[in-house]
């Protein structure tokens, strides 16, 4: 680029043809003729002109475009297009006649002088009306949000990254790139450390050595506590980490730098970053405060109950119905329990007795994943809704909508799914809970923690703070499956694999005397469909990794076609008719973190694809694929909260580090008729006899004080 010729060209935007975060696509008219300009994505004004630098390319398609590196408003000395912009609809409510006035009054300077000094339209004689729109019109000329969003794309960052940095620091937003760019990464979000580091080499700064430090160990320290789970690291700790990766000579003034801007958070030798201590001090302190006026008669309870095991057609056992009770009769409860013991079905039992006891009262219930809110709503026929829904995120702000000053206007709240909930999205709930009176939280203490750090469903059970009831009867084993039995087996330290010949088939890895895609094609033709099929692995790297194993199915089951667009990302292929998962929440666009989805369609032209979530549409522009993957084999993390006919869990010695009791016994919970276990019995039994790592946090001990 640098040896191309810069080139100005002058021109009235008309419209987008294409937008996404990062780059878009629009059609300018100029002296020459319409000609398509791309560029960092930005909001123009329709009619306006601007004055555009870069160069001009010619596309092998779609010929001659111009490649966008700077723009700015043009100010026309030309008298007919001064009073032609004038009584455009930038000024509402000037006509022709006013236009030339104001050009009579400053000449051809008018749009240059009223745009660097907009109160100087009250020199022409107007009237209010039509000097309110002058000069609304010129201020918002001036308005610097444009130029500041359109300096951060044209330097790296994407439309959706500059809006969050604008949001966090407003006008200031320049000052803070010159003075320490650096904070973009410390104080936004989800910024990518290493664009924020590519964007600071651009500039200089004072002390910028330093100041890249602090932002260095900020990394280090997001990275340690997202890969190890622990909420916070020892002193000692963060020594070895630093030492790690090379040391730094003055790590205890860096310490301290960050300490006083409160990016991290030192208490009794722990340090934490601000987010995850302020998230759990909050919880705490919520917690311990928490009280509701929501009183419940007994009699009308246990009426409840009997109704419901009549129209259900059941029996609850005494462990179910003290759930049930504990629920009304606690301001706040915990019910935990694994898969077959009744805790969909006594959801709906106790949103039935609530409409009959609080009859002028409202009940949400709350997931953390689209699948699981769907199949409560489903199933219990109840509003459900997942938690980033119910709080409404707002792309543009980066913040949810309702939270301390804004609390959602319901009485009383069901988590279920709660051992993926981390303790940020449970700390921004009960933000926005100020005026719930009632809390019920369901979940399988047994299945792995939440992604993010923190160990919050067992923490609260352990805190002893909360009334628990612990559901230990499973009655889909009652009903002979043998999946329900593994499950509990694996509870109780007593499982043996040899026992289940039914509903669990075992094939021995090292003897190779299977063929996967030979079982898959068995299942498939019993009736059952690829959405019904999930293969689980613990890692993606390896010959039965993830990502070899997406490519052999997909390979298999969705080949290449000529009747199939296709568009490759990286090492990785998505076609028309994949399986697709989404990797991050995206709650503008209602789809989650772990949603399974049907790729639809493939359009090379716009250059985006379009993923059915189950009716639920999502468009991905092509520069915003990092977000998704296959969805044929998945981790057992990112199944968590779904479950599915029929599961295949495969591992090999590559795994061994990563098998332990809690992702075993999730993996396997997945299944609901079949369960496939391909895998050395060795390693499977060695796994189950490990414990996983206890994760560091101080919720427990917040809530005992």
């Amino acid at each position: 680029m640098a040896d191309e010729l810069i080139e100005i060209l002058t021109g009235e935007f008309t419209h987008v043809l294409y937008k996404s975060d990062k780059y878009m696509v629009t059609r300018f008219k100029t002296e020459e003729g319409t000609i398509t300009v791309t560029g960092p994505s930005f909001d123009f004004d329709a009619g306006q002109k601007y004055v555009l630098t870069g160069h001009y390319t010619e596309h092998y398609r779609y010929g001659l475009q111009f490649t966008m590196l700077t723009i700015e408003k043009y100010l026309s000395d030309q008298k007919e297009e001064i009073i032609s912009y004038l009584k455009s609809s930038a000024f509402p409510g000037i006509g022709k006649k006013t236009a030339e006035k104001v050009y009579l009054h400053f000449g051809s300077d008018t749009l240059k002088v009223l745009k660097e000094d907009p109160s100087k339209i009250f020199e022409v004689d107007l009237s209010e009306k039509q000097y309110a729109s002058l000069q609304e019109g010129f201020q918002q000329m001036n308005d610097p949000e444009n130029e500041i969003l359109f300096y951060l794309v044209s330097n790296g960052f994407n439309n959706l990254e500059a809006q969050k940095i604008f949001n966090r620091f407003k006008l200031a937003t320049m000052e803070v790139a010159n003075d320490n760019p650096f904070r973009f990464y410390n104080e936004v979000y989800g910024m990518s450390f290493d664009k924020v580091r590519a964007f600071a080499m651009k500039n200089e700064f004072d002390d910028a050595q330093n100041k890249y430090r602090e932002a260095f160990l900020i990394r280090l320290l997001t990275d340690y506590t997202f890969n190890s789970g622990d909420l916070y690291i020892t002193e000692d700790e963060l020594q070895r980490l630093v030492s790690y990766y090379g040391g730094m000579d003055n790590l205890e003034q860096i310490i301290e730098r960050c300490e006083e801007k409160e990016y991290i958070i030192k208490e009794e030798g722990r340090y934490y970053l601000s987010s995850d201590y302020y998230d759990e001090l909050f919880i705490s302190d919520f917690l311990k405060s928490f009280t509701g006026d929501m009183e419940a008669d007994d009699i009308l309870i246990e009426e409840g109950i009997k109704n419901a095991e009549n129209s259900l057609k059941i029996t609850y056992d005494e462990k179910q119905k003290q759930a049930i009770r504990s629920f009304f009769l606690n301001n706040i409860s915990i019910i935990t329990g694994g898969p077959g013991t009744g805790k969909t079905t006594i959801i709906k039992t106790m949103s039935e007795i609530f409409k009959s006891v609080y009859p002028f009262s409202n009940l949400i219930i709350a997931a953390p994943t689209g699948r699981a809110a769907k199949r409560i709503a489903e199933i219990c026929e109840v509003e459900s809704k997942t938690i980033h829904s119910l709080l409404r995120w707002d792309k543009e702000t980066n913040t949810f909508v309702f939270g301390v000053d804004n609390p959602i206007l319901y009485d009383a709240i069901i988590i279920d799914e709660f051992s993926m909930v981390d303790n940020s999205l449970f700390a921004s709930l009960l933000k926005a809970c100020s005026r719930i009176k009632k809390i019920c939280i369901i979940g399988d203490h047994n299945q792995l923690p939440s992604i993010r750090p923190g160990n919050l469903l067992n923490d609260l059970i352990e805190s002893k703070r909360i009334p628990v009831t612990l559901l230990d009867l499973n009655y889909r084993q009652d009903k002979g499956n043998e999946i329900i039995s593994l499950a509990d087996d694996i509870i109780k330290n007593d499982a043996d694999i040899s026992r289940y010949q039914k509903d669990i088939h075992f094939y021995p890895y090292e003897r190779g005397d299977f063929d996967l895609i030979s079982l898959i094609k068995e299942d498939l033709k019993e009736g059952y469909s690829l959405d019904e099929i999930q293969i689980l692995s613990p890692m993606y790297k390896g010959e039965w990794g993830i990502d070899n194993l997406n490519i052999l199915l997909q390979n298999t089951f969705n080949p290449r076609s000529i009747d199939k667009n296709e568009r490759r990302v990286g090492d990785h292929i998505f076609r028309e008719g994949d399986k697709i998962l989404q990797l991050k929440n995206r709650p503008t666009d209602d789809v989650y973190n772990g949603d399974i989805g049907i790729l639809e369609e493939i359009d090379m032209k716009e250059k985006y694809l379009m993923v059915n979530y189950s009716g639920v549409y999502v468009f991905y522009a092509f520069d915003d694929l990092a977000d998704l993957s296959l969805a044929y084999a998945m981790s057992v993390h990112k199944s968590q909260g779904s479950e599915y006919q029929i599961v295949y869990f495969i591992f090999n010695r590559n795994n061994i580090h990563m098998l332990n009791k809690k992702l075993i016994y999730t993996a396997i919970s997945r299944a609901r008729k079949k369960l496939v276990i391909i895998g050395d019995e060795t390693l499977f039994r060695q796994g189950l006899s490990r414990n996983m790592k206890q994760r560091e946090t101080t919720l427990k001990e917040r809530l005992g004080r």
